[in-house]
């Protein structure tokens, strides 16, 4: 019988062992991926002019800040007008130069929607600060799995499209 129990006791601890040990990388396997946090904040896209913004301003609407040139990066997600994405890959890239601490660059895989539709996302992402100023780069190199606000696939062509944005201070 003492036997018994040593057995139950075993297998007992041995299925919570399973559990946890499973259990792990069932949570971290839903949580988003990140960009390096360099790229976290607000920003607005660079146009022929307007292309200074304040925090307050974007949260608060005023001082006619062009909020449809907003983006905003934060822990998993990617967010611009009308449009989210929460971004499901990233993967640093190496510099040329191992020192250079200056930049940042990253390849991302993204899942959006927006405006009823939604699709699939790689991107390069490029920071680096020039003149005291953090300038962000984002290369959209294809996008994939277009779909319409029935979940139909759509037939759209994938663009390769390049944005600047300046950091909103």
């Amino acid at each position: 019988m003492r036997a018994t129990v040593k057995t139950a006791f075993r297998i007992k601890s041995l299925m919570a062992a399973v559990v946890t040990t499973l259990a792990v990388p069932l949570a971290t396997g839903a949580r988003a991926a990140d960009l390096p946090a360099e790229f976290s904040g607000f920003w607005i896209a660079a146009g022929a002019s307007g292309n200074q913004c304040r925090k307050d301003d974007i949260k608060d609407e005023k001082n006619d800040i062009a909020i449809d040139r907003v983006m905003s990066v934060a822990p998993g997600t990617v967010t611009y007008y009308e449009t989210n994405c929460k971004l499901t890959s990233v993967k640093p890239l190496r510099h040329l130069n191992s020192s250079d601490r200056i930049e940042v660059n990253a390849q991302a895989e993204l899942a959006c929607s927006g405006e009823g539709s939604s699709w699939q996302a790689t991107e390069i992402w490029h920071v680096e600060t020039i003149d005291n100023k953090k300038v962000a780069v984002v290369t959209a190199l294809k996008q994939s799995n277009y779909r319409d606000e029935r979940g139909r696939k759509q037939n759209t062509p994938s663009l390769v499209t390049t944005s600047v944005y300046f950091e909103c201070k």
